[in-house]
């Protein structure tokens, strides 16, 4: 690129090719006319004496202060300069780089005498001031943080200590100079200094860092200092780390997290429980995923890391996809199915189940009564699934299928893991008793659908409905976003309101029933679309009671006003009044 010549033509007041509009400008006017001077100044005199030392780059610094007297006025000043350090080429001859000079302009005052006194003496000033700066924050006189004795350094080595001065020795008392550390950042580098101001908002935006991290810092119990960030305040809080993504995994890092704060589950695997319960002859994993998923719980409520850490889920991941291939590779899952092939895991891993059972292929005794049936179809489910995770997550529905033409009423029961809940609507605002009510209200079952009558031998015009005949102590609730229906499998985002306190049931209790009530703790929610979304949790700590974000490998405290939204996608409840038994 073009490079300005650094004198000006003689001709003209500008050089190159511009050339001013103006006849007559102030650029091409003098300062002054020489012809109109008269000197100022009818007595002049200068005494000064000079010495000589040698800086830490080896070179010669020559000092020199004296005085100039004019008119009977006397100014004092001080001035250094530097012995040039030549570098030589390939041949040994002189580069003729040399270094700057600080009395390059100590000379002005004689070789330009048109300046008034007053002049003179603010010019002076200004060479003393930025002599003084250069020398006291010149980067060689900068020793390393890493060179320092004796000292205790709050501010961080960066690139930002170059330029300052070398700290001054402290005490041997670190807790006051640590906590005195923040202030004397800031009066090193404050204005009153003279520090330049870019170096100065520098320094400032450091010293606020490193203000933040001293407050930090905490004493362990041998009465020295242990620098530990708390991202939350006060004393620390275990399972607060979060969980790396490993390429398009946020839906099990979502629902990992969910689980992470199940505090009975939480419970059984960290104080290893669940080892006793290992299945080791009908488990296909036989104990390889729930220890995998048992050493994740653990890393997340390591009490070990001093500071929160982000875990990384390979081993599990790898585990899971043995398990259940269809979630192999990196390709974008549904957190839901997700959460329910990782229990089905576990459960199998921990069944108490250790051989199989023959089938039972008779039906249920249409005589019993609803009860009866209720008990002897869960002793059913119970000879081949029963394990810790089933007394937890597990419920039991109530289907009754009623024949509009004899009315006849067939009653069966089936256990489930969750309740997928339709969204009645597309926009607007609705609550969470809405999709209850619209799950478990009487529905027609007529033309194709129609099923046969027990009663009848034919297929009858017949009304089906939903009711809960067993609640879970773990009530997962699925609100089916992703309609199936629509032509491209659009995202329903309505937003539906949920209690996060006293979720009341009882309407949706079968008869003679005992009303139930659950309390929200987890929240897995969706954001995006169906091809292009992201998963994220908020999760109510189970011993502190605080609810916090974790999105991927990062974990936020959030206030309980924005849990409710329209990307809440699958709800974890508690049973109030719940015991966990381990």
């Amino acid at each position: 690129m073009p490079v300005l010549s650094p004198h000006r033509s003689s001709a003209s007041g500008l050089s190159g090719s511009y050339r001013s509009n103006f006849s007559s400008s102030a650029l091409d006017r003098p300062y002054f006319s020489p012809s109109s001077y008269s000197p100022r100044i009818t007595s002049y005199s200068e005494r000064y004496t000079t010495r000589a030392y040698t800086d830490s780059d080896g070179r010669r610094i020559f000092s020199r202060s004296g005085s100039i007297t004019e008119d009977g006025v006397t100014t004092r000043f001080r001035e250094e300069s530097r012995e040039p350090s030549v570098r030589r080429d390939s041949i040994g001859r002189d580069s003729g780089i040399s270094s700057i000079r600080e009395n390059s302009i100590s000379d002005y005052p004689r070789r330009d005498s048109s300046l008034s006194r007053n002049d003179r003496l603010s010019t002076l000033n200004v060479i003393d001031s930025v002599a003084e700066l250069r020398n006291k924050y010149s980067p060689a006189n900068y020793v390393p943080a890493c060179l320092r004795k004796n000292e205790n350094i709050s501010r961080s080595k960066s690139i930002n200590d170059i330029g300052l001065p070398p700290l001054e020795a402290k005490t041997n008392n670190k807790k006051k100079d640590l906590a005195a550390s923040p202030k004397l950042n800031r009066n090193a580098v404050s204005p009153s200094n003279s520090i330049p101001s870019s170096l100065n908002s520098l320094s400032r935006r450091s010293s606020d860092r490193d203000s933040h991290r001293a407050r930090d810092i905490l004493d362990d119990d041998s009465g020295g200092e242990r620098n530990t960030i708390r991202p939350f305040n006060s004393t620390k809080v275990l399972g607060l780390n979060g969980l790396k993504n490993i390429g398009n995994t946020c839906f099990m890092n979502s629902v990992i997290q969910c689980l992470s704060n199940t505090r009975w589950l939480l419970e059984y695997l960290r104080k290893d429980s669940y080892i006793r319960d290992i299945n080791t002859t009908i488990s296909g994993m036989k104990g390889a995923l729930i220890k995998a998923f048992a050493e994740v719980i653990k890393e997340l409520w390591s009490e070990d890391s001093s500071d929160r850490v982000v875990v990384n889920t390979v081993s599990l991941k790898s585990q899971i996809q043995r398990f259940a291939p269809r979630f192999m590779g990196y390709a974008q899952q549904d957190a839901q199915e997700f959460l329910r092939y990782l229990l089905e895991g576990l459960h199998e891993d921990v069944n108490r189940v250790t051989e199989k059972p023959k089938p039972i292929l008779t039906e249920i005794d249409e005589k019993l009564s609803d009860h009866e049936k209720a008990q002897e179809s869960w002793q059913r489910y119970l000879r081949m699934d029963n394990s810790k995770i089933v007394d937890h997550f597990v419920g039991q529905l109530k289907s009754t299928l009623k024949c509009t033409y004899c009315g006849h009423c067939s009653v069966t029961f089936d256990p489930f893991w969750d309740l997928s809940l339709p969204i009645p609507q597309r926009t607007g605002q609705l609550r969470l008793s809405q999709c209850l009510d619209s799950f478990t209200r009487e529905e027609t079952l007529d033309g194709d659908e129609k099923p046969t009558c027990s009663k009848c031998k034919e297929r009858r015009k017949c009304t089906k409905s939903f009711s809960i005949h067993k609640f879970p102590k773990i009530l997962v609730i699925h609100l089916k976003r992703f309609s199936p229906t629509e032509r491209f499998r659009g995202k329903l985002n309505v937003t539906v309101d949920f209690p996060i306190e006293g979720l009341d049931m009882s309407n949706y209790a079968a008869d003679n029933i005992a009303p139930c009530r659950y309390n929200l703790y987890a929240i897995s929610n969706h954001s995006g679309t169906t091809y292009s979304g992201h998963y994220t949790a908020y999760c109510r700590h189970p011993y502190a009671g605080t609810w916090h974000e974790y999105n991927d490998s990062r974990v936020s405290p959030i206030s309980p006003k924005s849990l409710v939204s329209g990307e809440a996608y699958v709800l974890f409840y508690e049973q109030e009044g719940a015991k966990s038994h381990l």
